[in-house]
């Protein structure tokens, strides 16, 4: 792990308890076992280290799911393989704390997040969709279903929603997925 590889990692392991907002750079210093004249020699300000963190993320949640969409798995076992990288990669992203800074301190980055997962989730809807073969889904027109999943995880996975409701993200995210999943998947017979 090069220095800056270290940088993001310390970052984004204090971030996970303590959310982005509260991180010291004393505390990222010691943490990534560097100096903090060397943390701003790879990044001029806290902001850049955030977004290098959610950049990260963005990648490696990209990077798995497009590894899951090559599969020649049944759409149920899609969402339920996205679903289990939410709860293993997101961690950093995806908790009350994080979610809570974003919305009140970097409500920018949350655009970026969410600007990201709808072009994942089109990306993801217009696989499951071809795959679909052996038909598994309800015959709806796939404008209705992208445009209603889209819809959805945009008023739903919120940080708004979410922490107004009292609601955790890795809860909220299952109940949606099971929800669609019943909507949109035909019944086993």
């Amino acid at each position: 792990m090069n220095i800056k590889e270290k940088i993001i990692f310390a970052y984004s392991e204090i971030a996970t308890q303590q959310g982005f907002y509260r991180v010291s750079m004393d505390e990222l210093s010691a943490r990534a076992g560097v100096s903090k004249r060397t943390i701003y020699r790879y990044f001029q300000s806290k902001e850049d280290i955030i977004e290098a963190v959610i950049d990260n993320f963005l990648s490696s949640v990209g990077a798995e799911i497009d590894g899951i969409l090559s599969t020649n798995n049944e759409p149920e076992q899609i969402l339920s393989s996205i679903m289990n990288v939410f709860y293993r990669v997101g961690r950093t992203i995806i908790n009350p704390i994080v979610m809570r800074d974003l919305r009140t301190h970097y409500p920018h980055f949350w655009k970026k997040i969410d600007e990201y997962r709808m072009n994942r989730v089109h990306h993801v809807i217009q696989a499951i969709l071809q795959k679909n073969e052996a038909p598994t889904i309800r015959d709806y027109d796939p404008c209705i279903i992208t445009a209603l999943v889209i819809s959805s995880i945009q008023t739903i996975l919120t940080p708004e929603f979410i922490l107004s409701n009292n609601l955790s993200f890795e809860g909220t995210v299952l109940q949606l997925i099971e929800f669609l999943k019943h909507g949109l998947l035909k019944e086993k017979e």
